[in-house]
């Protein structure tokens, strides 16, 4: 079984400008999630999808590959990663004959993900016979959606309104900013949706469920990276 890590890299950002390049502790931020691909022991081959070549130059420079650029038409605001993910799949089957088992998505914007997050949701999802695994962090059990009224609408289970003892509810998980996506390509294809087919979660602490997405983003962000390793300790510090 091969399985593909897929980082996609547009040049463009609004929230923060450069993002996928900017220093982060010391190093481009694609950079994390480069070389936690490359540690991973799981992964056949590291592809940076990406329209600058500025952001080429540096993901090639960390050990990845740029086969080619991604087309300007699907690096806008509002380009969806899947077609961004078929395009490169697309791509290298005519180029290559490359076809993978599976591919591995994983955003530059979380820099705390490591490389045991990505072997641990491969093996997840091998282990169920899954279609589709993510990793997810604990949230609290009441979701709502705010209207523009700020009135609340309750996403989850009617159900929870009836306690307000959040230890007799059901545990509950969320997408998180450690973003490992892995899906069997057949499905991703068929289902166009990175959540298609059965679907597994590998959980991850929320203190690395990092997505730099804002400036204050990447201000926590860099705090928590370094001093990831006295939170880690720290943590298992209370008996």
């Amino acid at each position: 079984m091969t399985f593909l890590a897929i980082i996609p890299a547009r040049g463009g950002s609004k929230g923060i400008p450069n993002k996928n390049i900017r220093d982060f502790c010391g190093k481009p931020l694609i950079a994390y999630a480069i070389e936690a691909a490359k540690q991973s022991e799981r992964l056949s081959r590291v592809v940076v999808s990406t329209d600058s070549e500025e952001v080429a130059s540096v993901a090639k420079r960390y050990g990845a590959e740029v086969p080619f650029l991604r087309p300007p038409a699907l690096a806008g605001d509002l380009s969806r990663i899947f077609d961004a993910v078929e395009h490169l799949l697309t791509r290298l089957r005519e180029d290559e004959r490359y076809t993978p088992d599976y591919t591995v998505l994983l955003q530059p914007t979380s820099p705390l993900r490591t490389a045991e997050d990505i072997n641990c949701t491969i093996e997840l999802l091998l282990k169920s016979n899954a279609d589709s695994a993510i990793t997810v962090s604990s949230v609290e059990p009441r979701v709502f959606i705010k209207e523009k009224s700020d009135m609340l609408t309750l996403m989850t289970n009617p159900a929870f309104l009836e306690s307000t003892n959040r230890q007799e509810l059901a545990p509950t998980v969320a997408e998180n900013g450690a973003m490992v996506y892995v899906n069997r390509v057949s499905t991703l294809l068929r289902t166009r949706n990175f959540l298609g087919g059965k679907l597994v979660g590998y959980e991850v602490p929320r203190w690395r469920s990092v997505d730099l997405d804002l400036p204050q983003d990447f201000v926590v962000g860099e705090l928590l990276y370094k001093h990831r390793a006295e939170i880690e300790a720290s943590s298992h510090n209370f008996t």
